[in-house]
């Protein structure tokens, strides 16, 4: 991917929406973070993954549009600090928190839809700054609701597949 093509696609998308498509959230079954000894002793582990991007074309009133819209997948899991060396088969999560985000871009100039590497490179670099807030806040309320201590997530995580 090169830099000239990034910069083509930052300067052809606009960020119009970023919402959520699917959500979960869930305690573990036998966890109670009101009285739960290992509420003292939390962790997180986190997913940031880029699986998806279109350009989308509709009619609307004032003529045909294109947008370009990127799928990330994130998640948050909360485990006992004692089972961060655990293998992945033999943590116990005590709560979980994911969910499907889309972000949508104007396409400013139409060209850069022909342009795949210009996309790709957008998708792989960008997007996950731009969602990452909302992701952040997300996690944030869903955990308050779940009565959970209160977790601050980094202010900002690269995608996974970002190379």
């Amino acid at each position: 991917m090169s830099t000239d093509a990034l910069n083509k696609a930052i300067a052809s998308l606009k960020l119009v929406d970023i919402f959520i498509k699917d959500s979960t959230s869930s305690l573990g079954n036998d966890f109670d973070p009101k009285f739960d000894a290992r509420s003292e002793r939390l962790s997180f582990q986190t997913k940031n993954f880029i699986t998806a991007s279109a350009v989308i074309e509709a009619e609307a009133e004032d003529g045909p549009f294109r947008m370009f819209r990127v799928t990330s997948e994130l998640g948050v899991r909360i485990i006992c600090k004692d089972d961060v060396d655990k293998k992945d088969d033999d943590i116990e999560v005590l709560a979980l928190v994911e969910a499907t985000m889309e972000a949508d871009y104007d396409i400013v100039d139409y060209a850069i839809a022909e342009d795949q590497e210009a996309l790709d490179a957008f998708a792989l670099k960008n997007v996950s700054y731009h969602v990452w807030p909302y992701w952040r806040e997300y996690v944030t309320s869903q955990l308050q609701r779940m009565n959970m201590p209160k977790l601050v997530l980094p202010m900002r995580l690269r995608a996974k597949n970002d190379e």
